[in-house]
């Protein structure tokens, strides 16, 4: 059977977020867990072919896709809306943009294959998220056995659709850290 890696993960913040979840400064190490979290599920000894799955939002979706093509793993990205309203909700910063989250996003998407790309035309309310979650979700119990990575704080989400929500249905093994694990101690 083939083995599916799912990825979950909060967007980088917003400036002025009220309570900071994954904030700008934490990206690189958030690429270093979720590279971590690749490897040590590859060493594991998947069965093969392994495909990863996830949407496209700036911070863990993009670092997740990032990192799996680095490791020589494809990758399936679902989006609820088109690609340019999706980078208006869920990619751009207003202000400065120090992750070029939305280059990256774009070079990702024109990168992918049609065929491992999705385009679900919801139409744009928070009923999306969730239904676009699910999506990935089956997309990714289809292919195989799934193993599911997620940076999340532990908490409930702003809305229907987030990451808890995603670790909550997912099924299948974990690899679970919250961004605070990835501050530097002192």
């Amino acid at each position: 059977m083939s083995a599916s890696l799912l990825f979950t993960g909060h967007m980088i913040d917003k400036p002025g977020r009220t309570t900071p979840r994954f904030p700008p400064e934490l990206a690189q190490a958030g690429r270093k867990r979720i590279r971590a979290a690749i490897s040590s599920y590859l060493k594991s000894g998947p069965e093969s072919p392994v495909l990863g799955f996830a949407s496209g939002a700036r911070g863990g979706d993009i670092l997740f896709h990032e990192e799996c093509r680095a490791a020589g793993i494809a990758t399936v990205i679902v989006l609820p809306f088109a690609p340019e309203t999706f980078i208006r909700s869920s990619v751009e910063l207003t202000g400065s943009d120090t992750g070029n989250w939305k280059r990256r996003f774009r070079r990702l998407w024109r990168s992918t294959p049609e065929s491992m790309r999705e385009v679900m035309d919801l139409p744009q309310d928070k009923e999306a998220y969730e239904l676009c979650n699910q999506r990935l979700v089956a997309r990714a119990r289809a292919h195989g056995k799934v193993h599911l990575i997620a940076l999340w704080d532990g908490k409930g989400g702003d809305g229907p659709g987030g990451t808890a929500d995603m670790v909550a249905n997912a099924g299948g093994t974990r690899d679970i850290f919250s961004p605070q694990s990835l501050k530097k101690r002192p």
